[in-house]
């Protein structure tokens, strides 16, 4: 996000999750921004033995459109604009943010766990078919994002393909929220028990890695250069899997924003990526950074 005018795509239905992520999304929008509000609609299934039940696609987009029409006039807000979608949620999300070059696509989650996002969920699905910023908002905290924790690693960070490492791209992007104050950067590091064994030295072991962990987050901070002078920027190393860690930030946090490596499909949910653990326990609305 910079100066200019941003553009937020919001999906919508009647949950009170979709309420709660386009509560959120009017929170942060500025108010020249645009909030785009989609509602995806189909025709029903409709299956029986001695019956045929006639549906008109047309009254089905009539009533999507006057539902949708009616939340935005019962919110009164000058900066939305409603938009009806016939196809997949998560489709005609990607598909309009495209078509908008959206800042981000906002959407609700309601599931509890990772088997929740792999189950064919709104949510998991934008999450693997777009590029862009995805915020999935979940937890109590809905109010503009004043503390934020970031994820990060130092994967790639000296490539030479010219990219940015993705955890620099998470970090930059947290420093253009409007409204943060405090963001907290984290690394987390793992030693399973296997690894410990029975060795005397293991204290010292320790404290090697937590010196080596803390490089990693300096090294990402430095990458991703000066933050704006308003914000406090602490970065520390932590124990633990990297999503269990986040997770346990969350608990003190107004957002979470991770970096994705763009490892898409249902191998990468099998493969137990952070991001979508994060997303499926995180206590705060999450943001999926590409």
């Amino acid at each position: 996000m910079d100066a200019s005018r941003n553009t937020f795509v919001v999906g919508v239905d009647a949950s009170p999750e979709s309420s709660s992520a386009l509560d959120w999304a009017r929170n942060i929008a500025r108010p020249d921004d645009r909030i785009v509000v989609v509602h995806a609609w189909e025709v029903p299934l409709v299956t029986g033995y001695d019956m045929v039940v006639s549906i008109d696609p047309g009254e089905i987009e009539r009533l999507s459109l006057q539902g949708l029409t009616e939340l935005v006039e019962r919110v009164d807000d000058d900066r939305l604009e409603p938009i009806t979608h016939h196809g997949h949620t998560g489709r005609g999300l990607v598909t309009e943010a495209d078509e908008h070059d959206a800042a981000m696509i906002i959407v609700g989650h309601r599931g509890d766990s990772r088997v929740s996002m792999m189950i064919g969920s709104t949510a998991n699905y934008v999450l693997h078919h777009t590029k862009r910023p995805v915020v999935v908002v979940r937890g109590d905290h809905g109010d503009v994002p004043r503390r934020v924790v970031v994820g990060v690693d130092d994967h790639d960070l000296d490539d030479d393909s010219g990219d940015e490492n993705e955890s620099t791209r998470a970090v930059r992007w947290a420093y253009t929220l409007p409204g943060v104050e405090q963001i907290r950067v984290v690394h987390a590091w793992f030693l399973p028990a296997l690894a410990v064994g029975m060795f005397a030295t293991v204290a010292a072991e320790l404290d090697t890695m937590d010196t080596a962990a803390q490089a990693v987050v300096d090294r990402v901070l430095e990458s991703a250069g000066s933050a704006p002078d308003h914000v406090k920027v602490t970065g520390e190393a932590v124990r633990g899997t990297s999503g269990f860690a986040l997770i346990e930030a969350s608990r003190d946090a107004d957002l979470v924003v991770v970096g994705s490596r763009g490892r898409g499909g249902f191998k990468g949910l099998l493969l137990g990526s952070t991001s979508a653990e994060v997303a499926s326990h995180s206590h705060a609305p999450v943001a999926v950074i590409r």
